[in-house]
C-alpha cells in the first residue's frame, strides 16, 4: 500500500462537504474518481497534494512516496517557458544538469568532485534526460500543442495550461500521481496517447474523470456520494453493474423502511386510542409502553436518508 486515505471533516464554513472519504491505493494502482459535481473530487486532491491542510482526518504515505498532482491554480510569472516549466517537474533532471553545467569550472584535478562528475553524466544518460527535451516538444504537439515549447509558460489559455500539467505528470516519475479531467481539452489524437500513458504507467494514478475511455484502464472506482466515498473493484463498466445492484438493494429496503413507517404511525394512533378508552391502570401502561416503543422504532427509521444514486448522463 502507498497511501492510506482517511478524510472524517472537510467544511466550508457551515457547510460540511465531506465526512467519511476513507480508502486507500496501492502501488502502481489506476484509481478512477468520480461523483456529481460539488461533492469535492478536487478538494479532496487539494488535500492529498498537501496544498489544502484545513480538515479532519489523516494522510498517511509509505516513507519515501513522491505524490504529483496537477496544479488547480498557476502563478508562474516571468519569463519561465514551458519547457522549463516541465522540466522543474523533473528534480533529478534539475539536479543533475546543474552539476553538469558547473562542476567542469569547479572541480579541477579534484578526483572527488571528478568522480561525481562521471557519475552525474552516466545517470543523465540512464535516465534517457540528452533526449527529454525533444521528447517532450514531440508531446507537446501531440497534445495539440505545438511550437509552445519556447513559449513562457503565462501566455498560454486556461485550457494549454492543463495540457502542459498532463505532459508535466506524464514526465515526474513519482510514485503516485493526481490528474484532474485530464482529457477536457483534448482532441483523439490527445487522448490515445495520455491513455496509453495510463495503460503503461509505473506509478500509482488516481484520476478524476466522467471519460469513458480512460475509466475503462483503471483498476478501481472511487465515487464520492453523500460526504463518504464507496470503492468498487474494477473499470468503469464493473462499477456500473456493481452499483445497479447495490442500488436496487437499498431501494428495496427502503421501500420496506417506509411500509414500516406507515405500519407504526397507525400503530401510535391505535395505542393512543385504547390507551384512552382503557380504564384499567396496568391496561394503560401497556398500552402507554407499546406506544412508546412504536415511536422510539418510528423516530429512528424517520431518520434514516433515502438511498442516493447518480449515473454520469454523458457517460450514460
Amino acid at each position: 500500500m502507498i497511501a492510506d486515505i482517511e478524510i472524517t471533516e472537510k467544511s466550508f464554513g457551515a457547510k460540511l462537504l465531506m465526512s467519511n472519504v476513507k480508502f486507500s491505493v496501492d502501488d502502481g494502482e489506476k484509481v478512477g474518481v468520480i461523483g456529481r459535481n460539488g461533492v469535492g473530487k478536487s478538494t479532496m486532491f487539494g488535500i492529498l497534494a498537501g496544498t489544502d491542510t484545513d480538515f479532519t482526518g489523516n494522510i498517511i504515505y509509505r516513507r519515501g512516496t513522491t505524490v504529483v498532482a496537477t496544479a488547480q491554480e498557476h502563478h508562474v510569472t516571468g519569463d519561465q517557458t514551458v519547457l522549463q516549466y516541465v522540466l522543474a517537474g523533473l528534480s533529478e533532471y534539475t539536479e543533475l544538469s546543474h552539476g553538469i553545467e558547473t562542476y567542469p569550472e569547479t572541480m579541477g584535478d579534484d578526483m572527488r568532485k571528478i568522480e561525481e562528475y562521471t557519475a552525474a553524466l552516466q545517470r543523465f544518460d540512464d535516465k534517457g534526460f540528452y533526449q527529454i527535451e525533444e521528447q517532450i516538444e514531440r508531446e507537446l504537439a501531440n497534445f495539440q500543442l505545438p511550437d509552445v515549447a519556447h513559449r513562457p509558460f503565462s501566455t498560454l489559455s486556461g485550457g494549454q495550461k492543463r495540457l502542459v500539467e498532463v505532459v508535466k505528470i506524464m514526465h515526474s516519475d513519482a510514485h503516485l500521481a493526481l490528474v484532474d479531467e485530464p482529457t477536457n481539452h483534448m482532441d483523439y489524437v490527445a487522448k490515445a496517447q495520455f491513455v496509453e500513458w495510463l495503460k503503461g504507467a509505473r506509478e500509482a494514478v488516481l484520476v478524476i474523470t466522467h471519460d469513458r475511455d480512460v475509466l475503462a484502464e483503471v483498476d478501481r472506482i472511487v465515487e464520492l456520494k453523500d460526504g463518504g466515498s464507496v470503492s468498487y473493484k474494477g473499470n468503469y463498466d464493473a462499477y456500473l453493474k456493481q452499483n445497479a445492484v447495490s442500488t436496487g438493494s437499498q431501494m428495496n429496503e427502503f421501500e420496506l423502511i417506509e411500509k414500516r413507517i406507515v405500519n407504526l404511525k397507525q400503530k401510535v394512533i391505535d395505542y393512543q386510542r385504547l390507551k384512552e378508552k382503557s380504564r384499567n391502570p396496568g391496561t394503560i401502561q401497556k398500552f402507554k409502553r407499546l406506544e412508546e416503543v412504536s415511536r422510539k422504532e418510528l423516530a429512528e427509521l424517520q431518520a434514516k436518508e433515502k438511498p442516493s444514486f447518480w449515473i454520469d448522463k454523458e457517460s450514460a
